[in-house]
């Protein structure tokens, strides 16, 4: 499992599934709000300039290296594409092949 910290004890953490990867934003190391997604999407995501990944709880918005997370509608941190980015290389790269 990878993460990245964002402000006020909040983390988004990425764990490798059989065929998905899970985003969560944990709250205080407890799972807040969280959502399968495969690799290939999110890969996808960080190519377009601006977009939206996600509808419900947990919302990703992409504008130009930057990616803002909003849960429940509000907005809670933002995190660069790059580091973002890092995370989905590294889970790539240590992920089995078949």
């Amino acid at each position: 499992m990878e993460s990245i910290s964002l402000d006020n004890s909040l983390k988004l953490s990425f764990e490798t599934l059989a065929h998905n990867l899970r985003l969560a934003v944990l709250k205080n190391n407890e799972i807040w709000v969280c959502r399968n997604e495969k690799l290939t999407n999110l890969l996808s995501f960080l190519e377009v300039d601006k977009g939206q990944l996600f509808k419900g709880r947990l919302q990703l918005f992409k504008s130009d290296r930057e990616i803002d997370i909003q849960v429940k509608n509000k907005f809670i941190a933002t995190v660069s594409c790059d580091d973002f980015r890092k995370v989905l290389s590294k889970l790539n790269s240590s992920k089995p092949r078949s």
